[in-house]
C-alpha cells in the first residue's frame, strides 16, 4: 500500500513539476484556469516566469522527498527529517485545499470565475488527495 501512495504522489509532483517547466519555456495547456481571476476578469496573480520556475522547482522537491520516504535518501539524510518535511508537504496542501478564503480554496468567496469552477472541480480535489497521502505516508513507514 505504501508503494502505491508514494507512487501516486510522486507521479502527481512530477507531472505538475513538467506542466509549470512546460509554461516557462511558453506552453499554453492547461494555462487558462490554472490562475486565479478577480471578477471583473483580470488575474489575481501573475508569477512570472520566474516564479513559476521556483513553483516547479517546489514540486520536484516534493517528488523527491515523497520518495525518500521509501528509503533511498537515507544515505543523505535521517528518514525522521523525511518524515517531517513530508508532514509539512500534507500542511501545505491542506491549507491550498482550505484556500486563502476570497479567490481559491474550499473556502474562497468569489465562486462564479472559470479558475473557481476548475479549483473546486480539480484542484482543491487534488490538494486534499495529496495532503492525505502525504500524510499517511510516513505514518505508515515510522517502522520502518
Amino acid at each position: 500500500m505504501i508503494f502505491a501512495l508514494v507512487a501516486i504522489n510522486t507521479l502527481i509532483f512530477l507531472f505538475l513539476s513538467f506542466l509549470h517547466i512546460y509554461w516557462v519555456f511558453g506552453g499554453t495547456w492547461a494555462l487558462k484556469n490554472a490562475l486565479p481571476v478577480r471578477v471583473n476578469g483580470e488575474q489575481a496573480l501573475s508569477p512570472g516566469k520566474f516564479g513559476t520556475f521556483i513553483v516547479a522547482l517546489g514540486l520536484a522537491l516534493f517528488a523527491f522527498i515523497t520518495l525518500a520516504n521509501l528509503g533511498l535518501a537515507d544515505q543523505l539524510v535521517e528518514r525522521r527529517y523525511v518524515h517531517i518535511a513530508t508532514y509539512v508537504i500534507a500542511g501545505i496542501f491542506c491549507l491550498r485545499a482550505i484556500g486563502d478564503f476570497k479567490y481559491i480554496g474550499l473556502m474562497k468567496s468569489i465562486k462564479g470565475t472559470n479558475f473557481a469552477k476548475e479549483d473546486t472541480r480539480t484542484y482543491v480535489p487534488l490538494c486534499l488527495v495529496l495532503s492525505l497521502f502525504s500524510l499517511s505516508i510516513p505514518l505508515m513507514t515510522c517502522g520502518q
